[in-house]
């Protein structure tokens, strides 16, 4: 369940702060050394949510929305334990904005243990995606893809 996430900030910060320094932030920050916690705030054109299993924090995830080109960019995503729900509510969410806005885009860090299922999604909505190679590199110093996807309705 997607909850406003200012409702949870607290709770949101200090299990994004557990995920300091693990791989799990690396694809979330896109590149090494990223350690970053995001403002969970109230601003204009930007949405942040927690997401729940019962009363527990398990997520977030955010987007924002360019009002003039009727576009959902900038996403944010962060799975806090490995739970379905976190998976399940992006896909709901991500069905609702595909029906209801013009274009979609977000970027991913290649080799995302998500990457196959943003491929299925994108493709199965006639989107595109494109590989930009060896973008970034991670503290061993392997090189990784960046992966943008774009869904535009009509």
């Amino acid at each position: 369940m997607l909850a406003p996430a200012i409702l949870y900030k607290d709770e949101l910060e200090k299990r994004f702060a557990e995920k300091l320094y693990t791989e799990d932030a690396f694809y979330y920050n896109g590149y090494a050394y990223g350690n970053i916690v995001p403002t969970i705030s109230v601003e204009d054109n930007r949405f942040q949510f927690a997401i729940l299993d019962k009363d527990k924090v398990i997520g977030w995830l955010a987007y924002s929305i360019i009002p003039e080109s009727d576009t959902i960019c900038n996403f944010g995503l962060m799975g806090f334990d490995n739970n379905i729900t976190v998976a399940k509510d992006l896909k709901c969410k991500l069905e609702e904005l595909v029906k209801n806005h013009r274009r979609l885009e977000w970027r991913m860090i290649g080799d995302n243990k998500v990457e196959k299922h943003y491929d299925k999604f994108c493709f199965s909505h006639g989107g595109n995606k494109v590989v930009l190679h060896d973008v970034t590199k991670d503290e061993l110093g392997y090189y990784h893809d960046e992966c943008i996807y774009e869904i535009v309705n009509g």
